[in-house]
């Protein structure tokens, strides 16, 4: 190990500061006048572009967020209830019966439906293919 590696860190950076400032003294005043502005110089401009990307970043958004809720509150019915809307929140018990009963009449239109064949049908594919076809 070398001897600058026993240094702990904190000695490390007392040196090493130290080092830079003096350094740094025995530079002419103008020079050292020139590199502060240029420190400050380019802290400012830091600081400029950071702020508005910020705002160019989240105002559209927020402009859109406001639009999206403008277009909910226009749009939402306001106190009054549709036909539909009474329809599905107060079902009838005639309604009920109607859709319970297993005797009733069929919903889909089509009375001639043969379920037997269907049924058979779904029996023989799932058996595999009928070894007596045709015949």
């Amino acid at each position: 190990m070398t001897g600058e590696e026993m240094i702990g860190g904190g000695e490390f950076e007392r040196r090493t500061r130290t080092a830079l400032l003096a350094s740094a003294e025995r530079l002419p005043g103008s020079v050292r006048s020139r590199l502060t502005q240029a420190r400050y110089a380019a802290l400012a401009a830091h600081a400029a572009q950071r702020s508005p990307s910020l705002v160019r970043r989240w105002v559209p958004a927020g402009a859109l967020a406001s639009v999206v809720v403008a277009l909910f509150v226009a749009l939402a019915p306001h106190g009054t209830t549709t036909p539909a809307r009474v329809a599905l929140t107060n079902p009838s018990m005639e309604d009920i019966d109607m859709l319970t009963d297993s005797d009733g009449m069929s919903l889909n239109g089509d009375q001639d439906v043969d379920f037997d064949f269907y049924e058979w049908a779904a029996d023989e594919a799932s058996n595999g293919p009928a070894s007596s076809m045709g015949s």
